[in-house]
C-alpha cells in the first residue's frame, strides 16, 4: 500500500493554511460583500438626518454660607448631574430659550457627564441645527447655575430670617431685665438676679450678631461656566466613520457565512483529504500545486520524483500477473473531464521507463494530453487504425523521443458514435503486455467511456485521476461504484493539479469520410462493453478466461464489421523474446 510520505502531506505548519484554504479560494466574496457593506453604510450616512453637538463646561462650588461652612466640602456631583436633567432646570431653560418645546422633550437632548477626580459638569445638547445645540447647552449650564444659585440665597435668607427674630426676642428680654433692675432696691437680691439675667441675655445677644454679621455680608457663588458652548462645525450624528466600519464588518461577516455555506456545498475536490472524507478512496499520491505545462516533465522536477514514489510503491502494491512473462496492465481513469489522466499516464509512463523497462502506455481518450505531452503525432498509426485492422498493434506504437523503452498508441479517429468493442481492445491489451514489462492505459471517465468499466475488471489495476478544482466527489463516487459493480481492483486516487482546460469538441471525433463507420451488430456479441460481475471460469480457454491464448488467424470481428486482426504469434520480437515489437525500416527510437 502506498507509504507515508505519499499520502497527504499537511505539515503543522501548514495546518492553518489548509483549513483556511476556503478563505483564499473564496476572496472575492468577501471583497465583494465588504464593498456592499461599506456602500451600504455610505447610504444609510446619507438617509439619516444629521444632529448637532454642543457642550458647555460649568465649575461647581460649594455653599459658603455663614461661618460654620466647610470650605474644603466638595459636592456631590452625581447628585448634581440628576439636578441638572430635571424638570425644572428644563422649565428655565425654556424660559431662555423662548420656545415653544415642552420641558419633557427638551430633557430627552440633555446629556450630563462627570470627568472623574473633579468638580465640573459637561452640560451637551443636542439638537437639528449647529445654533440650536449651542443655545441648548448653554441655556441648561445657565439654568442650573440660576437654580442653584437661587436655592442658595433661599436658604441664606431663610437662616438670616431666623436669626433677626432670635435677636429681637433677645433684645425684647433684655428691655425686660432693664426694667426689673431699675424697680429693684440696689443691695436687693432681685437685682443681682436681674443683673445676672441682663449678662446672659446680653451674651447670647452678641453670639447671634456675630452669627448674622457674615450671613449679611455672604456671596452666595453656586459655580461658573468656565467653557461655554461653541458652535458645532461638522453634526455628531450620524457617525460616517462608525457606519462605514460597521457597514464594512457587517459585509465581511455576512461574506465569511457566505463563503463557509458554498465551501460546504461545493464538491469540488480541493485536497487529497477530500477524496478520503467524501469518496472514501484512498490517496496514493497528491501532486504539487504548481501549475506544471502540458509537457513531459524532466526527473529533476518535483512532479516527476513525486511519480517515482509512486511507481515504486505500484511495483511493490501490484501483484505479479498470473501467466508467465506478461507485464503488468494498470489502468488510469479521468474522475472527471480534463487533462488529468493523460497527464499523470505520461508522467508516469516515463518514471517505468526511466528504470530501464519496456513501458507501452494507450490511451482510448481522444483529444488526451499524452498527444501533446510525448509529441506523438496522430498519423496513418493509431488505435482507431489497429481497431480496424489496418495495422498490428505492435507496428502501430510510436516511440518517445528521448525515452527508447516507451511506446505510445494515440487513439487517432475515434467515432465518437460507436461503442469501442472491449474484445478487440483485450486482445491489443494482451499482446502488448506479452511484449512489455508495464502496459499503462488512459481512458475518460466511465461515466462517459463505458470501455473504462469493461477494461477495469481484466487489469491489474485501477487508479482514478482527480484534477483540484475541477473534479467533483461525486463523480468519483460514481466511478468507484461501477468498478466495484466489475470487481475492478482499485488501488486508489491520484490528485493532480489544475491542467488546461480541454478544448471544446474533442470528446471524440467523427471518423473521416472515406472510412466506413462499423454497423452495429444485430445481436448481442463476445465483445460487447456490457459487463457483468465476474464469474469464474469453467476452464482454462474459456470465454471468460483472460490468460486464454489467442486462436491464430482467427479474425475478430469489431461491433459486427468484418476485418481481420493478427495475432502476436504472426510476429518475431526484434528486442529479446518475448519483449520485441516490429519498428518501420529508420524509425526513430528516441
Amino acid at each position: 500500500m502506498p507509504s507515508t510520505h505519499l499520502a497527504e502531506r499537511d505539515a503543522d505548519g501548514l495546518a492553518l493554511a489548509a483549513y483556511l484554504g476556503w478563505l483564499r479560494r473564496r476572496w472575492w466574496i468577501l471583497l465583494l460583500a465588504a464593498v456592499l457593506g461599506t456602500v451600504g453604510g455610505l447610504a444609510l450616512t446619507k438617509l439619516q438626518h444629521p444632529r448637532y453637538l454642543s457642550s458647555t463646561s460649568l465649575l461647581v462650588r460649594p455653599p459658603s454660607a455663614g461661618p460654620d461652612s466647610n470650605p474644603n466640602a466638595k459636592v456631590n456631583l452625581d447628585t448634581e448631574a440628576q439636578v441638572v436633567r430635571s424638570l425644572v432646570v428644563a422649565e428655565r431653560a425654556k424660559g431662555l430659550l423662548k420656545t415653544s418645546t415642552e420641558a419633557e422633550y427638551l430633557v430627552q437632548s440633555v446629556a450630563v457627564t462627570v470627568p472623574p477626580n473633579s468638580q465640573v459638569l459637561q452640560v451637551a445638547y443636542e439638537a437639528d441645527s449647529p445654533t440650536q445645540a449651542q443655545a441648548g447647552s448653554h441655556a441648561f449650564a445657565q439654568a442650573y447655575l440660576d437654580l442653584r444659585k437661587a436655592t442658595a440665597q433661599k436658604a441664606l435668607e431663610n437662616e438670616t430670617t431666623a436669626l433677626k427674630q432670635q435677636i429681637a426676642e433677645v433684645n425684647k428680654q433684655l428691655s425686660a431685665v432693664a426694667g426689673r433692675i431699675a424697680a429693684a432696691p440696689g443691695n436687693s437680691v432681685e437685682r443681682q438676679r436681674a443683673e445676672a439675667d441682663r449678662s446672659v441675655l446680653t451674651n447670647q445677644l452678641g453670639s447671634l450678631n456675630n452669627r448674622l454679621s457674615p450671613l449679611l455680608s455672604a456671596d452666595t457663588d453656586p459655580g461658573e461656566i468656565i467653557s461655554d458652548a461653541r458652535l458645532p462645525q461638522q453634526p455628531s450624528f450620524p457617525n460616517r466613520t462608525l457606519n462605514l466600519a460597521s457597514g464594512m464588518g457587517a459585509g465581511l461577516l455576512l461574506g465569511i457565512v457566505l463563503a463557509l455555506l458554498l465551501d460546504r456545498l461545493d464538491t469540488r475536490i480541493r485536497r487529497g483529504r477530500d477524496i478520503t472524507d467524501r469518496a472514501g478512496l484512498a490517496l496514493l499520491l497528491e501532486l504539487p500545486t504548481r501549475h506544471p505545462s502540458l509537457t513531459m516533465l524532466p526527473p529533476s522536477h518535483e512532479i516527476s520524483r513525486e511519480l517515482g514514489r509512486l511507481r515504486n510503491v505500484l511495483l511493490s502494491a501490484v501483484p505479479e500477473p498470473r501467466e508467465v512473462r506478461r507485464g503488468r496492465q494498470l489502468l488510469l481513469c479521468d474522475g472527471s473531464t480534463g487533462m488529468a489522466a493523460g497527464f499523470v499516464a505520461a508522467n508516469l509512463a516515463a518514471a517505468y521507463a526511466r528504470t530501464g523497462q519496456q513501458v507501452a502506455l494507450v490511451t482510448t481518450k481522444p483529444g488526451s494530453a499524452v498527444t501533446t505531452i510525448t509529441g506523438v503525432a496522430e498519423g496513418r498509426h493509431s488505435l482507431a487504425s489497429v481497431l480496424r485492422r489496418d495495422v498490428p498493434a505492435l507496428k502501430a506504437l510510436a516511440p518517445v523521443r528521448g525515452l527508447n523503452q516507451l511506446r505510445v498508441l494515440v487513439p487517432g479517429d475515434l467515432d465518437a458514435e460507436v461503442e469501442l468493442p472491449v474484445g478487440s481492445l483485450l486482445e491489443i491489451l494482451d499482446e502488448l503486455a506479452a511484449r512489455f514489462d508495464h502496459v499503462l492505459i488512459e481512458t475518460a471517465q466511465p461515466t462517459v467511456a463505458v470501455e473504462a468499466q469493461a477494461l477495469g475488471r481484466h487489469v491489474d489495476a485501477v487508479i482514478v485521476v482527480a484534477e483540484t478544482g475541477r473534479t467533483r466527489s461525486g463523480q468519483i463516487k460514481v466511478a468507484l461504484q461501477q468498478f466495484e459493480q466489475v470487481n475492478a481492483p482499485v488501488l486508489g486516487a491520484v490528485l493532480a493539479p489544475r491542467l488546461p482546460a480541454p478544448l471544446s469538441g474533442t470528446s471524440r471525433p467523427a471518423a473521416p469520410p472515406n472510412r466506413p463507420k462499423p454497423r452495429p451488430s444485430p445481436g448481442p456479441y463476445a465483445e460487447s462493453t456490457v459487463v457483468l460481475p465476474r464469474t469464474r471460469p469453467s476452464g482454462p480457454g474459456s470465454a471468460t478466461d483472460p490468460a486464454r491464448p489467442v486462436q491464430p488467424g482467427r479474425p475478430l470481428p469489431m461491433n459486427g464489421s468484418g476485418g481481420a486482426y493478427h495475432p502476436r504469434g504472426e510476429f518475431a520480437g526484434v528486442d529479446g523474446p518475448g519483449r520485441g515489437y516490429p519498428l518501420d525500416p529508420g524509425e526513430d527510437l528516441g
